[in-house]
């Protein structure tokens, strides 16, 4: 499953459209909007726009790559896009494996190309005002 919406992200659904019979292993990761970054105290909530049909391609791209380099059974993918509020998640990936170590590699490679790969754009807004940023999650 890979996804872009407007609609909160349901761990639960990410998680359990990977799970498998053959799974040994089940990792998840889930970007979670928080009130400070390396620059910043004061975030109030994001702002996320997408290309869809070509962010689809690159993250579905990204997933075949994760594929060749790791042992994996099933990867879901949920983006969102529009605004996400504090303590809310923007992204979810769920990545099964027969063994944990594929699992838990697979998925720190597929967020790390996915902050700088698709065509997705991230505005972070404070309190007293609102910047884009480079680098999207």
């Amino acid at each position: 499953m890979i996804r872009i919406q407007a609609e909160k992200i349901n761990p639960m659904e990410i998680i359990d459209s990977v799970r498998n019979n053959s799974a040994g292993a089940v990792v998840s990761f889930f970007g979670t909007v928080r009130s400070e970054d390396e620059t910043s105290s004061d975030i109030v909530a994001l702002f996320y726009e997408a290309y869809n049909e070509m962010a689809l391609k690159k993250i579905g791209e990204i997933i075949e790559e994760a594929r060749n380099k790791y042992s994996i059974i099933d990867v879901s993918v949920v983006q969102r896009t529009g605004r996400v509020n504090l303590k809310e998640d923007s992204i979810g990936i769920a990545v099964s494996s027969v063994h944990r170590k594929d699992a838990f590699l697979a998925c720190n490679y597929i967020i790390d190309k996915i902050k700088i790969i698709p065509p997705i754009w991230k505005k972070e807004i404070y309190s007293s005002g609102e910047v884009w940023k480079s680098e999207t999650l």
